[in-house]
């Protein structure tokens, strides 16, 4: 099959070009930049999938392209820039969207999501299964309980801490969840699942949310709350269950205030920082870069360089980093249209740590440690 190559244009349509963001000695300061160009690929347009890092590649699952639901996998060499679909057998999830993945050992798990025919508008309806990816040999498992389940939902947040899968808030159909769940994800475990009691002062109902995990903490930033959606920020300690809002009030006069609110946006963690890309705020399309500093719990808005060629503001996007680089692939940006886009950075952070993403998405810390997701509803 003959390939071809897509160059970037500057009219809001969707790209395959790559572009990298490289930061600079000051944490306030990065550049944009052009990367090698990616293939051209059929189905690469697309937003509200989810994407994980798994190694030295990035997996991208579902999402729509506008037209229909998908459920492909994709795969993206890092190395080698190069796209190919990931090798796959068994039976994969129903195509859908607003779902969750998470990174766990050697496998992907994907939770819920909207399923059914969006063109037609027909058969559409919440899930709450659960799928298991190995990467190892490509085989798809469909996991089956024992006892109650969480309530079908989308755009929910999910986060892998001590082995267990835990499933926060999201849309039923009907309404904004704010309950959490969890599940043992080791072999030989009951596969159960457990209404996790939670104390403190939890988000509002809440979906279209990005959560990052670090430090043995889930944290949580805006989203869709109806009349009570703030630009707070609250973080979900694991061992105690308990929830803090983070106070903003210590923040001297004069210092960068908390991202403005918004939902579709993404969150990632990579050492002390976690860096806020994108989403819809105030009717806008953002592409401000923010981040918050979890030692002085302040926020500094991370500026491009005057020779930096920005992409477009987007929401429903996916970001991942891998080693000490950010990648943001997808989304929706100007007239709707689904982008192809991949855009690359440069250095997120200070100290190659182990493999992260964010998928419209996804949050992983290394394989075996913590892993977060987000996924946004309609």
């Amino acid at each position: 099959m003959r390939r071809r190559y897509v160059r970037a244009k500057m009219d809001n349509v969707a790209t395959a070009e790559c572009l990298t963001l490289d930061f600079g000695p000051f944490e306030t300061v990065h550049r944009w930049q052009r990367m090698p160009e990616c293939d051209e690929f059929v189905g690469a347009r697309r937003s509200k999938h989810t994407i994980v890092a798994y190694k030295d590649a990035i997996y991208v699952f579902g999402g729509d392209n506008g037209k229909r639901m998908l459920n492909d996998l994709l795969r993206f060499d890092v190395k080698e820039k190069s796209w190919g679909r990931a090798f796959a057998t068994g039976t994969p999830p129903a195509p859908r969207y607003h779902h969750s993945a998470v990174i766990h050992g050697s496998s992907m798990f994907v939770f819920g999501g909207y399923t059914g025919d969006i063109h037609s508008n027909s058969n559409l309806s919440n899930k709450n299964d659960l799928f298991e990816y190995r990467f190892q040999t490509g085989q798809w498992t469909e996991w089956r309980f024992v006892g109650v389940t969480p309530v079908p939902r989308s755009a929910h947040g999910t986060a892998v801490y001590d082995n267990k899968l835990w499933i926060f808030a999201g849309y039923d159909g009907n309404a904004r969840l704010n309950d959490m769940w969890t599940i043992s994800l080791l072999p030989g475990d009951y596969k159960t699942w457990e209404e996790v009691v939670q104390i403190g002062e939890r988000p509002p109902t809440c979906c279209n949310f990005p959560v990052a995990v670090a430090r043995e903490s889930m944290f949580v930033f805006s989203g869709q709350s109806g009349a009570r959606t703030t630009n707070s920020l609250f973080q979900f300690h694991f061992k105690e269950r308990r929830w803090t809002r983070i106070s903003t009030e210590h923040i001297l006069r004069g210092a960068p205030p908390p991202p403005a609110r918004r939902y579709g946006h993404t969150m990632v963690s990579f050492d002390r920082h976690l860096y806020v890309f994108g989403g819809a705020a105030d009717s806008a399309l953002s592409n401000d870069l923010h981040c918050y500093d979890l030692d002085t719990q302040t926020w500094n808005i991370i500026l491009p360089s005057t020779d930096s060629q920005v992409p477009p503001g987007r929401l429903f996007h996916a970001a991942a980093v891998i080693g000490d680089a950010m990648f943001i692939f997808g989304g929706t940006i100007d007239n709707n249209i689904r982008s192809a886009e991949i855009i690359h950075s440069g250095r997120v952070g200070d100290q190659n740590t182990g493999a992260y993403s964010y998928g419209g998405g996804a949050l992983t810390i290394s394989p075996d440690t913590y892993s977060a997701s987000t996924r946004k509803t309609r």
